[in-house]
């Protein structure tokens, strides 16, 4: 669909917020010069982050062992039946002879502690693997160079330390077959409705609800209405992230033909996590009415406080939606992941879905077809979408790149702190995102302009925001306009250019 054909080329009541922000950059670009543009519209760190050092230089060795292993004279997993202490030898040989002293054993360091570490997450999840095992996992047709095509519910060895991962920061008991692979957490949200509301499955049909909340990350509003579903929303303020109004009051109203909760954890646009007392009522809802939950948990490493998921209160009925992409600044990785736990996988075929699953012969393989292009029957059911490089280099960085993400994680919290008092707006804690009323801004001299004109003036200065009206639900929109109201996503850029962004804003909401 094309954007509107009026005096601002878009009107911010009916055009998808994601064309929109393409024109605003396309004005900041022709007006300042592509150079000086400082673009807050989209939620990629990587234009002002990058990802971690040391995990690049371990990949690097990686696939330097990967040579070495697998070449036009040698296939490791049928020439090679060296022990370990053998391979550890041609492995140390190999990083003397390609890099200097010091590097070479910073490197082979790193390497020997990548193996413990593995064969301690492998041991802890029920795989009994030594280091000679890990390596074959590692090196088997070129895996970690993208030599072969992967597990299709992601390479185990790379599930090990994911589902560590999420078992240190929020205590959910999983192991690596409650995991599984997904190219980013757009292909996962796809999926999932994809899935539901097959005609084979029938979970989802028209007319029936689903619980969001408002504001929400645009596409599920636009998923919603493509698959002619409706939204019962829980409005947020996007200031405090407080639920207005009484949420027991809210979801006792709820529609009977509500089928699913959707939960966005912390909240994008507006950069608040749900705190336990909301998810403790959701899970109780849940259960009373059997409902199922998708919840997209994506920036929840970035809340040092945030010590528990949904999956802690609904474990039974709950799926969430998780990534590396963002806390390790490598969103082109398309490294996403469900995480269903067993008592997920048996509930939620038997008793939700009234064991609808399509051609599967169980709910993890029936989502394994599903996230192929196509329908949800497996017509490319061989294939992982997250390719092996992505998932090696994505552990790389998970292992050895705790010292660049605490320092990403205190710059964040210094923009975030640094916009909002430039402002002169309250600043509440949200992390990631800021989602606020341009005509909020102390001393504002914007009254009666047009809300485009807004958008429009700020690209012009070489700013660009992405509209958030359409991040509200419908119902909310008919209430209250939210036209002025924009998305800012603050760790995409560094600091001085978030610093010129905001003087910037605030210069022409009040100059």
């Amino acid at each position: 669909m094309k954007l509107r054909d009026n005096k601002w080329g878009f009107d911010l009541a009916l055009d998808n917020p994601f064309r929109i922000f393409r024109l605003l950059r396309k004005i900041a670009d022709d007006s300042v010069g592509v150079e000086n543009v400082v673009d807050l519209s989209r939620g990629d760190p990587g234009y002002g982050f990058s990802p971690s050092v040391d995990g690049r230089k371990f990949y690097a060795l990686l696939l330097e062992i990967d040579a070495m292993l697998n070449n036009p004279g040698e296939h490791f997993v049928s020439d090679n039946r060296d022990d370990f202490g053998t391979l550890w030898g041609e492995i140390q040989q190999l990083a003397r002879t390609i890099y200097s002293e010091k590097t070479a054993e910073k490197l082979l360091e790193d390497f020997y502690f990548f193996l413990t570490r593995i064969e301690k997450y492998a041991e802890e999840q029920g795989l009994h693997w030594n280091k000679r095992d890990i390596i074959f996992e590692m090196f088997k047709y070129s895996v970690v160079s993208g030599g072969s095509y992967l597990d299709p519910q992601g390479e185990p060895l790379s599930r090990v330390v994911v589902a560590d991962h999420y078992n240190k920061k929020l205590n959910l008991k999983i192991d690596y077959k409650d995991l599984m692979f997904l190219n980013g957490v757009s292909h996962g949200i796809g999926t999932i409705f994809k899935f539901l509301n097959d005609p084979k499955i029938g979970y989802l049909q028209k007319g029936d609800s689903v619980l969001l909340n408002s504001p929400v990350y645009a596409p599920y509003n636009t998923i919603l209405e493509n698959r002619g579903l409706k939204a019962y929303t829980i409005t947020v303020d996007p200031a405090s992230g407080e639920v207005v109004g009484d949420i027991d009051e809210i979801l006792a109203n709820a529609p009977k033909n509500l089928k699913l909760i959707c939960l966005i954890d912390p909240n994008n646009p507006t950069g608040f996590m749900n705190n336990d007392n909301f998810m403790r009522k959701i899970a109780k809802f849940a259960q009373e009415r059997d409902i199922l939950i998708v919840s997209d948990e994506v920036y929840s490493d970035f809340f040092f406080s945030r010590k528990k998921s949904i999956i802690n209160y609904a474990r039974e009925r709950s799926i969430v939606i998780g990534g590396r992409s963002k806390i390790e600044r490598s969103t082109g990785l398309r490294f996403g992941e469900y995480i269903i736990p067993k008592e997920a996988q048996k509930y939620i075929p038997e008793n939700i879905l009234k064991g609808k699953i399509g051609s599967a012969p169980d709910f993890m393989t029936s989502l394994i077809f599903a996230k192929a292009p196509g329908g949800i029957d497996g017509e490319f059911q061989h294939v992982t979408f997250v390719p092996g490089p992505s998932q090696y280099l994505g552990i790389s960085h998970i292992i050895f790149g705790d010292d660049d993400r605490e320092e990403y994680l205190k710059r964040i919290r210094v923009n975030m702190e640094s916009f909002y008092e430039i402002l002169g707006m309250d600043y509440n804690k949200n992390l990631y995102y800021t989602c606020f009323d341009l005509m909020e801004i102390p001393e504002n001299n914007k009254e009666g302009v047009a809300p485009e004109e807004l958008f429009v003036g700020l690209a012009k200065k070489g700013v660009v925001l992405i509209p958030a009206n359409l991040f509200f639900s419908e119902s909310d929109r008919k209430k209250t306009d939210y036209r002025s109201f924009a998305r800012g996503s603050l760790p995409n850029v560094t600091f001085s250019n978030l610093q010129t962004a905001a003087k910037l804003i605030k210069e022409y909401m009040c100059g």
